[in-house]
């Protein structure tokens, strides 16, 4: 099969790799990729190594892929050939006393697809026993398009962290302040407008906090600025009470510190993004005591997870296809990497199919003569949000807002510069 293989940090290559039968890899079934998207991890592999990467390996773990073949799952449940599925990269271990909580997530012995063995970057990949075991596997409706089914796993991931904040008691009279405009920081913006809480986004790259404006974020702060002043600005933005809940997904320990400035009393930190290896964190431990702040750590989901965020998609009341910006084929993964790494767009793909190629489009896998990345999703609200419209579908519902809410004139927020 064609594949992209990592090699060694700054390298990965293009190439023919042969597939190990069911016994020598202990794999269950056999999946055809048909699109597996790129995260920040992905790209910190690439430049950096991890050490639980072991090259050569396939990276990716942001899959959507079709069964070869009928695949059996735990108990009489079955998956028929040709079945879309999205994939958890989790390979739990089942004996330790996190996997009997059902907490795979957090295994003591955890594999991972994309990291501990080859992932989606290619054009088939292999699910390991134990992952099927719990079900890691699971069927997408035939209206959801591949690029959006790739994002089942990081949909899941920011369902899991939502779950870990207590949800049950968040309401319009709270305020979010998201900090990081990448697609994760967006995801949570579209999570939290269907819980009806106003949302202020803290971001860094003009063309996504544009897009956060236009996907209904009550105000975007620009953080190139002093974070003593960020802090200010969200401090008026909710009348000098602060945010109830913080979510900090930019991997930058100097999120973290702006967190605990802008959180009010009985805040909730949610720490999502992983941070630099080595990274000490200074923070004020008195400011957490007596204003009893709670910090929340955050990693992964597991499938129960993932099948809620199919439910919200299939549901109609989340539309994440438009998060993909950018399809490259395998042979160009240096070029997707060097977009993700840049912040070009937002979600770059490993795709099939590219959806404004009329070769792709009229073929069942992606054209042979197709080189050329499509530069945004070819969805209605993927075009009206880099345009700065507005859509009906996919839209969220309005926020309610209370006396004390965001003032239109700081809508969106940046420091103005000596030029105007």
């Amino acid at each position: 099969m064609n594949a992209a293989v990592f090699l060694e940090p700054n390298r990965i290559i293009t190439r023919q790799v042969r597939l190990l039968s069911h016994k020598v890899n202990d794999t269950a079934a056999l999946l055809r990729v048909r699109a597996c998207a790129l995260c920040g991890y992905d790209v910190r592999v690439f430049r950096n190594g991890h050490e639980k990467v072991k090259p050569p390996i396939i990276l990716g773990h942001e899959i959507c892929a079709e069964t070869v073949e009928d695949v059996q799952l735990a108990g009489e449940r079955v998956i028929r050939a040709g079945t879309r599925v999205a994939v958890s990269p989790l390979i739990p271990c089942l004996g330790c006393i996190y996997c009997s909580r059902r907490m795979y997530n957090l295994c003591s012995n955890m594999k991972e697809i994309g990291s501990s063995v080859n992932g989606g970057l290619a054009e088939f990949v292999q699910i390991p026993r134990t992952t099927l075991r719990v079900g890691g596997i699971i069927p997408v409706p035939n209206k959801m398009r591949d690029e959006e089914a790739s994002l089942i796993e990081p949909l899941s991931c920011c369902i899991n962290g939502l779950s870990r904040l207590d949800i049950n008691s968040i309401d319009d009279n709270h305020t979010a302040c998201i900090i990081g405009d990448g697609p994760i920081g967006l995801i949570h913006l579209r999570l939290l407008g269907l819980l009806g809480v106003r949302s202020i986004v803290v971001g860094r790259v003009a063309s996504r906090m544009k897009t956060a404006k236009s996907m209904g974020a009550d105000a975007v702060v620009d953080a190139n600025m002093n974070p003593g002043l960020t802090a200010k600005v969200v401090s008026d933005l909710t009348n000098g009470i602060g945010a109830d809940i913080v979510i900090v997904v930019a991997s930058d320990p100097s999120a973290l510190t702006l967190a605990t400035k802008v959180a009010s009393k009985n805040a909730k930190i949610s720490l999502f993004a992983g941070m630099p290896k080595d990274t000490s964190l200074s923070l004020d431990a008195n400011l957490l005591h007596y204003n009893q702040i709670s910090l929340i750590g955050n990693f992964s989901a597991t499938p129960d997870s993932m099948r809620e965020a199919i439910n919200l998609i299939s549901q109609n009341r989340l539309d994440l296809s438009e998060m993909i910006s950018h399809y490259y084929p395998l042979h160009n993964i240096e070029e997707a990497l060097a977009a993700t790494e840049s912040f070009r767009g937002l979600r770059s793909c490993a795709a099939q199919q590219n959806p404004e190629c009329r070769r792709c489009r009229g073929s069942p896998t992606r054209s042979a003569t197709c080189t050329r990345p499509f530069a945004g999703s070819s969805t209605p609200l993927a075009r009206a949000a880099r345009s700065g419209a507005r859509t009906s579908r996919g839209s969220p519902a309005p926020i309610a807002r209370r006396s004390h809410c965001l003032p239109k004139s700081w809508i969106f927020y940046r420091p103005k510069t000596k030029n105007g």
